[in-house]
C-alpha cells in the first residue's frame, strides 16, 4: 500500500493522462491509479514517448500496451525524432512535454500525471545546491505545477523508491530496468550511485529530511512572491515594449525582493525563456545602485538592462541609435524614424502636439530648415554665450535613449532653433511660423 501517495492532488471524476514510461515508478504509478478507479470515477489514459535510445525500447511499448489493454485504458504513443545538434535531455524533455500537452488538448483530459519519488526530488535538490540555483529552484520537484496551462501533478513525491519496490513486489507490478540507469554518462545517476549512499549512510532518514527542506523552501518562497507581488503591482512602470522600475524604491527593499522582483520582470519580457544566474542578478541589482546617471547591461540576444538616470529599464534589445537628418525647402511635414512628426506651418490650428513660434523677417535666413539627430559639439546660444547641448541633457536629466530621438532643429546658418522641451532660440521679426512636433507611438 502506498500510504504516502497524495491522492489530495486528484478529485473524484477526473480524467487523467499518466505519463508511463515502462520503469518502476511510472508502472507502479499507473496500477495503483487503475486499482483506484472504480472508487474514484476516474477516467485513465496513457502517454508513452520513446526516446529510441535503447535497443531495447520497443519491449516498454509492449510492456505498457499489454497492461493498458488488459485493463481497458487508451494508450497514445509516440517515437522521439533525434536532433544531433540539440542537447539531447533538454530537447526530449520539451518534445516530451508537448506530446503531453497535444494529448491532454485532444482527449480533453484534466491533469497530466508524472511519477516523480522522494529519491528524484532529493537527488534533484542536491545537484541545484551543487550547480546554483534561485530560492524557487531550491523547493525541488514541486507536487503541482503548470505547462502550457495545463495542470501537472506529482502525487508519488513523498514516497521512497524503497516504498515503490515494495509495492512493485507485493502486486507483481511488471516494468522494465533501463539499461542506462546503471551508468555514470548522467549527472543524475553518478549522484544516485556514489553521493545518494553517503548521505543514507549518514542519515537513514535523509529523504525525509529533504522532504521538510522543500518544504520549508515551499512555504518561505510563498512569502516572499506575496511581498514581490505587491511591489510590482505598485511599482513596475510599463512601456510599450519594455519595463522599468524606479532607483529609490527598487533600493528600499530587501534584497530578496529585489532578485525575484528582476526574476519577474525578466519572465515577462522573455516569455520565461531566459534563465538568468545568479551572478546576472547581482549585476543589475549593483546597476540601480551605480552612482553615474547612465549605465547599461547587455545579458543574452533577447535581454538588455540600462539605468538612465532614477529608472532601470528592461528591453528586449539594446535600442539603436538611428542618425537622421531631413531638409525641409518649404512648409510641410516629416516623419521622423521613431514615428514621431514635425510640422512647419502658417496655421497651426489643426495641429496638435508641442508648438514653437518662429517669429522673422526674411525667409531666406530659416529655409532650407534642418532637422536632425544631435550630434558631438552641438551647442546652443544662451544669454551669456553658448554651452554644450551635451551639457545641457545632463542638468536636465534626460534619458540617452529620449536623447537619441529628439530632433534637433537648426536654421539655413545651422543655428540650433528649437529641441521639443529642451530649448527654444528668441526670435524677432514681423512674420511668424509654428513648428509643432508630435511625439511618435512606436517609442516604448
Amino acid at each position: 500500500m502506498l500510504k504516502q501517495f497524495n491522492m489530495k492532488l486528484i478529485k473524484p471524476h477526473e480524467h487523467l493522462l499518466l505519463a508511463v514510461s515502462g520503469g518502476i515508478d511510472s508502472m507502479v504509478m499507473l496500477h495503483y491509479l487503475a486499482s483506484k478507479r472504480e472508487e474514484m470515477d476516474l477516467q485513465l489514459s496513457v502517454a508513452h514517448m520513446d526516446h529510441q535510445k535503447r535497443v531495447d525500447s520497443p519491449n516498454d511499448y509492449k510492456l505498457i500496451a499489454d497492461f493498458c489493454k488488459n485493463n481497458s485504458i487508451q494508450l497514445y504513443t509516440r517515437k522521439l525524432e533525434h536532433k544531433d545538434d540539440e542537447n539531447f535531455h533538454d530537447y526530449a524533455h520539451t518534445k516530451r512535454y508537448e506530446f503531453f500537452a497535444e494529448n491532454v488538448r485532444k482527449i480533453n483530459a484534466d491533469k497530466i500525471v508524472l511519477a516523480h519519488n522522494a529519491n528524484d526530488n532529493a537527488e534533484t535538490i542536491l545537484m541545484r545546491i551543487a550547480r546554483g540555483s534561485s530560492f524557487e529552484g531550491y523547493r525541488g520537484i514541486l507536487s503541482e505545477t503548470k505547462f502550457q496551462d495545463i495542470k501537472i501533478i506529482r502525487p508519488m513525491l513523498r514516497i521512497t523508491k524503497a516504498e515503490i519496490k515494495a509495492y512493485q513486489e507485493e502486486n507483481s507490478v511488471a516494468y522494465n530496468e533501463d539499461s542506462s540507469n546503471k551508468e555514470d554518462n548522467y549527472t543524475r545517476n553518478r549522484y544516485r550511485h556514489h553521493i545518494m549512499p553517503l548521505l543514507e549512510a549518514e542519515n537513514p532518514k535523509y529523504l525525509e529530511k529533504f522532504t521538510q527542506f522543500a518544504e520549508y523552501q515551499t512555504k518561505a518562497y510563498k512569502l516572499v512572491e506575496k511581498i514581490t507581488d505587491m511591489f510590482v503591482a505598485d511599482h513596475l512602470i510599463r512601456y510599450k515594449n519594455a519595463f522599468a522600475y524606479d532607483v529609490g524604491s527598487f533600493l528600499d527593499i530587501d534584497q530578496i525582493v529585489q532578485i525575484e522582483s528582476i526574476k519577474r520582470v525578466v519572465n515577462k519580457l522573455t516569455s520565461n525563456t531566459l534563465e538568468l544566474s545568479y551572478t546576472n542578478i547581482v549585476d543589475i541589482i549593483r546597476l540601480f545602485s551605480n552612482e553615474k546617471p547612465h549605465v547599461e547591461l547587455t545579458l543574452s540576444e533577447n535581454l538588455y538592462v540600462h539605468k538612465s538616470y532614477n529608472l532601470v529599464h528592461f528591453e528586449n534589445q539594446k535600442p539603436s541609435i538611428n542618425d537622421f537628418s531631413y531638409s525641409i525647402e518649404e512648409y510641410g511635414e516629416v516623419i521622423l524614424p521613431d514615428g514621431s512628426l514635425l510640422v512647419v506651418t502658417q496655421n497651426p490650428n489643426k495641429y496638435y502636439g508641442i508648438m514653437y513660434k518662429l517669429c522673422y523677417n526674411n525667409l531666406d535666413l530659416i529655409f532650407p530648415l534642418t532637422i536632425r539627430s544631435r550630434i558631438e559639439g552641438d551647442k546652443i546660444k544662451t544669454t551669456g554665450g553658448t554651452k554644450k547641448l551635451k551639457d545641457v541633457f545632463i542638468n536636465e536629466k534626460i534619458p540617452m535613449k529620449t536623447r537619441n530621438i529628439l530632433p534637433i532643429i537648426l536654421d539655413n546658418n545651422q543655428n540650433i532653433l528649437w529641441i521639443p522641451r529642451i530649448f527654444k532660440a528668441k526670435t524677432t521679426g514681423k512674420k511668424t511660423m509654428y513648428l509643432i512636433y508630435q511625439e511618435g507611438k512606436n517609442d516604448a
